[in-house]
């Protein structure tokens, strides 16, 4: 078929007025003959017949690059309709075989590329539906950072060199099941990606940031620790509703996360035996004995923030004391203060916090100048 169908042989063909039909004929008997021959290689092997379809493949390929390298010659020769229509009939038949054949077995051409006849449709209508997302996604509540990533990445999909049949169809599953997602929310988001397996490194960090943003904004380990249980159980609870994913060759979104949560879960759970350890030691327990402050952790780390501004205590190594007063202080709601948390809770205050503290100040004061008459007094 590539030999016959060159543009030099048409073009002789054409000169000695012998015509098309036989060409058409055959391309009609080929096509008759190829689908009982490929049938008869059901029970073959896989790579066999993945090796038959991939020839098609290229054959489709190089009829598509004889239409597209005449296209600027179509109107030289009288027979330029005759051939393009050729040409046309040609590469829709070959795509209806391979479409054929991918019923025979559904996965065959999962990891083929598409031909060059079909992938500039397929991405037009793609690239329509992203643009349709687009327009959803800026509308709704869902987390700009969720909505941006997901947007990039199905364009980077769509737009991929050489997209074969598997990202096509994962595309126009992840997009389809966007569209009817209700509610249009962050976390119905970010379960729908669990469970389609939307594996980009990005939508791994973006998860990453989520958990250590939790993590971080709660100061007892223990209650980390349930933050990590709950999203474990949550990942659990969503039945994944697809084999295909966005990366075929890494490892599913779900057990990368899993992963992630057990390596959090046991250093957390390590921090506790540690702290356990040290405080039951007798040699230490004096040391180690921790001092109950009537403050919630929020406050408290605001409490120390104040010391160092005003130059109370040193501003070097601001982990070391905030890890000091973590391991040396309890509040009544947290008996194990987390020293990453304390230290975070000192800068990112809260309007209610600040507005407790600045009680606490006054109420020192005062009770100052009740006690000691400072208020007649004026500092030298």
């Amino acid at each position: 078929m590539e030999k016959n169908l060159h543009p030099n042989v048409l073009i002789k063909t054409a000169e000695h007025h012998l015509g098309f039909t036989r060409y058409f004929d055959d391309l009609k008997e080929s096509t008759q003959r190829f689908r009982p021959y490929f049938l008869s290689l059901v029970g073959s092997s896989k790579s066999e017949k993945k090796a038959i379809l991939l020839q098609l493949t290229i054959v489709s390929n190089t009829i598509h690059n004889y239409m597209v390298g005449m296209t600027g010659s179509w109107n030289e020769y009288p027979f330029s309709t005759q051939v393009h229509q050729l040409y046309r009939q040609t590469l829709t038949t070959l795509e209806s075989l391979l479409e054929a054949c991918e019923r025979f077995d559904r996965h065959i051409l999962s990891g083929l590329p598409l031909t060059a006849y079909s992938i500039p449709s397929i991405r037009m209508e793609l690239r329509r539906r992203l643009r349709d997302l687009h327009s959803l996604v800026s509308k709704s509540d869902v987390d700009p950072v969720l909505g941006e990533l997901v947007l990039n990445k199905l364009k980077l999909l769509i737009e991929r060199k050489g997209m074969n049949r598997s990202d096509a169809e994962y595309a126009s599953m992840i997009l389809e099941e966007l569209k009817k997602l209700q509610p249009f929310t962050t976390v119905e988001m970010e379960n729908l990606l669990y469970q389609y397996d939307f594996n980009t490194p990005a939508f791994f960090n973006y998860c990453a940031k989520c958990c250590n943003r939790l993590m971080v904004d709660t100061p007892s380990l223990h209650e980390q620790l349930e933050i990590l249980i709950g999203l474990e159980d949550r990942i659990s609870s969503l039945p994944a509703r697809c084999t295909s994913r966005w990366m075929t060759e890494d490892e599913s979104i779900r057990e990368q996360i899993r992963t992630l949560l057990a390596e959090k879960k046991q250093y957390i759970q390590q921090r506790i035996e540690l702290r356990r350890l040290e405080i039951q030691d007798s040699k230490l327990s004096e040391q180690t004995d921790r001092m109950q402050v009537n403050l919630p952790v929020a406050q408290f780390g605001l409490f120390i923030r104040l010391f160092m501004e005003k130059g109370l205590l040193p501003k070097e190594e601001v982990g070391k004391t905030f890890a000091y007063y973590a391991r040396h202080f309890s509040t009544p709601r947290t008996p194990f203060i987390s020293a990453e948390s304390l230290q975070k809770k000192s800068t990112d205050v809260e309007f209610s916090t600040a507005k407790k503290m600045k009680g606490h100040l006054i109420g020192m004061v005062n009770w100052l100048n009740k006690h000691y008459s400072v208020s007649n007094h004026q500092d030298s």
